[in-house]
């Protein structure tokens, strides 16, 4: 039964933010970005002041980020209302730009919540591949702990597994509400080092849904979406469930 309240509440959400992407005008969304911009900006002059290169640099990289999305969406937006006056065909509309590169780094964060239905810790580091060519894409390594009663074998599970996946970006694809949003999609395969008191072996996987929210001078706030499965003995059923995390992750 929490399971499926979790579940409902988590499609409530993501309905309600996909469908408040439709409800700005251009123009609304056009001053959204320019305060925005103006908050940024005021960090970028701060930090030139202070010295602090690496904080600017990131700035500028915001910067350069939310004018590109703002670019995309206003094609978008202006095509559709093109469309919507137009009877004959609409011209088709511009080609989406690459999703933005800040070139190579790491992102070190940390997230709980449910994890395959059981109470879930995990910790991840996330490198970017921009920087050898692959825009977009993420290498992420980490571990998850889990801990409660498994609801199909019914016997008291507590695991640390160890992952390797990775992530990619779809920020383009998704309305970013004026905001310094982004979104992605990521897969990972699990290998439980510790079940209970004994060792073992098995596998497990996880896929989700993710979006960082980027608040300057603090961080990234996280939360993921999505489903995974551990295998943690052979005489015991899988685990299986929903995946619902948020969290904190910084980028170095």
């Amino acid at each position: 039964m929490k399971k499926t309240i979790a579940m409902l509440l988590a499609i409530a959400f993501v309905a309600t933010v996909a469908a408040s992407s439709f409800a700005r005008t251009l123009e609304e969304e056009k001053q959204a970005v320019r305060d925005y911009l103006k908050v940024v900006d005021a960090k970028i002059i701060k930090f030139r002041k202070e010295g602090n290169t690496v904080k600017m640099k990131q700035m500028q990289a915001e910067k350069q980020g939310t004018l590109r999305r703002w670019e995309a969406l206003k094609a978008k937006m202006e095509a559709e209302k093109a469309a919507a006056a137009a009877p004959a065909p609409a011209a088709p509309a511009p080609a989406k730009a690459a999703p933005a590169a800040e070139g190579m780094g790491m992102t070190l964060g940390v997230n709980a919540g449910l994890d395959a239905g059981l109470f879930g810790v995990a910790g991840n580091l996330d490198y970017d591949l921009a920087g050898i060519g692959a825009k977009g894409l993420k290498v992420r390594v980490g571990g998850n702990y889990v801990a409660g009663t498994n609801p199909t074998g019914s016997d008291d599970v507590k695991a640390i597994s160890l992952k390797l996946g990775g992530l990619y970006d779809i920020t383009d694809y998704l309305s970013a509400l004026g905001m310094p949003l982004s979104y992605y999609v990521g897969a990972a395969y699990l290998l439980p080092v510790k079940v209970n008191a004994g060792r073992t072996g098995k596998w497990g996987a996880e896929a989700y849904l993710g979006a960082n929210y980027n608040v300057p001078d603090f961080g990234i706030i996280n939360a993921e979406l999505g489903y995974g499965a551990l295998k943690y003995a052979d005489t015991a059923a899988a685990l299986k469930g929903l995946d619902l995390k948020i969290g904190y992750s910084y980028a170095f």
